[in-house]
């Protein structure tokens, strides 16, 4: 059989191609064969994680939480609202981070702490500790004994009375229990619901419900508090601002009315100046005044003309109505001169013109026809002293008129700035009203205790512990010890020192790897079972027989790993 010679005595660089490929790829053998070799460190160390964890469930004083749920429903308060003017907003996350930080709140803790007296409560003050937070709690003092920290100390105790000195006291412990409570107390939104949940964690069950209750009721409290000390505050200072509006409104409408007195701006009932109203009267009357003019001037005119056209056509042409006042005295003279002219007409028919009784006749009849003349003349002068008055009242009230007109725009100037003294008085007034009906009702809605808030949920006893939780420890102790161990098993294979496959032998030394040589009844010594070993407890020599045995391996098996290692390394 022909074998290649290899330079033994020399490094064989390895292609760099070939190294770059295998470094790309992840060998899962070798990684299960590390951890077939680690795998009694993890196992230690898992053991170790979960004794651990053990310990710490011994060591941990168990905790207790007792919750309870508030609702906060804005239609609590449909009574108030339906009475009060001031409009409601819809819930938004920002207003539930709102109502979050008002319960975890120092003065909703003060609250809670003076209700339960937690700060003169041991069990609250000083509950029992986990081994770990005293180790920690140790670590912590030492620092501060190097550091020569005070932070226990109250500044300026160590000079004053033993009475203050009580106080301080009284007054840090309060304050460290309200501290303590605020920072232990847990709120949060549940989901997207207008539900909010308030627990605390206690070593005493019945502690934290306690606690839990106080602080529902106490936020409750705190809603119905709030409400009413808004509308308290709204409602004195609306009472303030009433009586500044009353006294301003009251001076703006004096300022009208001495404004108005001032100018003659007096107005009637429906609003209307005087000065206006009376030019729009005396122009009525001018419009009447006018047509009394034309008709007295239009009588005269007529009785005027029948008066020049002589007396013989006078009692023809004249027409006296029987409203007139000489209309009797002149209707009984035509009735005599028609009854004499009769008369005289049959005495000239029968007895002649020159007849002493037609000469009397004719004579009277002219005497009555001069007595007609005469009431017409009277007439004619009564009508034209009528249309003489006529046209001086006509011409009195045109002037009337004139004097109204002016007054009337010197008034209609000054209306301008008393329009605006009304207008300001007017919304004072608004104003008012508008301030005393919200008084009105932020007085009436203090008598409403309604709040927008309601327990749904009230805190019962825990039945059992909420932490530590022991299945959750475990897992974490046996998942943190794997963890751990993974860790050293990773450790110890990046710091071996030999080599374990003839991959090694490339990688890290350059040589050709030759082959295996394994151990040739290695084995048969760990197989031996208890029984099998002598009183003495040592394992008996190997006979000459067995070793002539193992060295014939190669012979006897010439197709083995032993025999083809030798053979290669040839």
């Amino acid at each position: 059989m022909n074998y290649a010679n290899f330079p033994l005595d020399k490094r064989v660089p390895l292609p760099g191609a070939d190294q770059e490929k295998g470094e790309d790829f992840i060998d899962v053998e070798r990684l299960l064969g590390m951890a077939a070799r680690q795998a009694k460190v993890v196992a230690a160390c898992a053991v170790i994680g979960l004794f651990l964890g053990v310990i710490y469930l011994q060591t941990t004083p168990k905790q207790y939480m007792s919750v309870a749920s508030v609702l906060v429903d804005e239609g609590l308060n449909k009574v108030v609202d339906d009475i009060s003017a001031a409009s409601q907003t819809v819930q938004t996350d920002a207003s539930f981070l709102s109502q979050v930080e008002i319960l975890t709140s120092a003065r909703l803790a003060s609250v809670v702490v003076d209700k339960l007296k937690l700060d003169q409560n041991d069990a609250f003050m000083n509950p029992p500790q986990s081994a770990l937070a005293k180790g920690i709690g140790f670590l912590r003092g030492v620092v501060g004994y190097f550091r020569g920290s005070s932070a226990g100390d109250i500044p300026g105790i160590e000079n004053v009375d033993e009475a203050t000195r009580q106080a301080m006291i009284k007054t840090a412990t309060h304050d460290y229990a309200v501290l303590k409570l605020q920072s232990e107390v847990l709120a949060q939104r549940n989901g997207r619901s207008y539900v909010i949940s308030i627990g605390y964690q206690a070593p005493d069950p019945a502690l934290a419900t306690a606690i839990t209750k106080a602080y529902a009721d106490a936020y409750l409290a705190d809603q119905l508090n709030a409400s009413f000390d808004a509308t308290e505050r709204a409602a004195l200072w609306l009472q303030g601002r009433l009586t500044e509006l009353r006294e301003s409104s009251q001076r703006a409408a004096m300022a009208v009315e001495k404004f108005r007195a001032e100018h003659g701006l007096s107005a009637n009932s429906d609003g209307q100046l005087l000065s206006d109203k009376q030019l729009a009267d005396l122009n009525a009357q001018l419009i009447v005044a006018q047509a009394d003019t034309a008709r007295a001037s239009a009588r005269y005119q007529q009785y005027k003309a029948i008066v020049d056209s002589g007396s013989e056509s006078a009692f023809n042409d004249s027409a006296i109505g029987a409203d007139q006042p000489s209309s009797s005295v002149i209707i009984g003279l035509k009735t005599r001169y028609l009854a004499i002219a009769k008369r005289l007409q049959d005495v000239e028919t029968n007895f002649g013109k020159d007849h002493p009784q037609a000469v009397a006749l004719a004579k009277e009849k002219a005497d009555v026809l001069a007595q007609i003349f005469g009431q017409l003349k009277q007439l004619t002068e009564s009508y034209r002293n009528d249309f003489q008055v006529a046209q001086a009242r006509e011409q009195a009230l045109r002037d009337k008129i004139s004097t109204a007109a002016g007054k009337s725009s010197i008034d209609n100037q000054s209306q301008v700035k008393l329009k605006e003294l009304d207008q300001q008085a007017q919304a004072l007034t608004t104003l008012y009203q508008t301030f005393l009906s919200r008084y009105e009702e932020a007085s009436q809605q203090q008598s409403f205790p309604v709040g927008k808030v309601r327990i749904i949920s009230d805190a019962t006893m825990p039945l059992a512990a909420s932490s530590p939780r022991t299945l959750r420890v475990l897992a974490l102790s046996l998942v943190l010890g794997l963890m751990l161990g993974a860790g050293f098993g990773g450790l110890n294979e990046f710091n071996e020192r030999f080599f374990r496959t003839g991959e090694d032998i490339r990688d890290r030394v350059g040589l050709k790897f030759l082959g295996y040589l394994p151990t040739i009844g290695g084995g048969k010594a760990k197989d031996s079972k208890a029984d099998d070993l002598p009183a003495d407890g040592k394992v008996a020599s190997l006979s000459a027989a067995e070793k002539r045995a193992r060295m014939r391996v190669s012979i006897d098996a010439p197709a083995s790993m032993f025999a083809e290692t030798l053979r290669n390394a040839k």
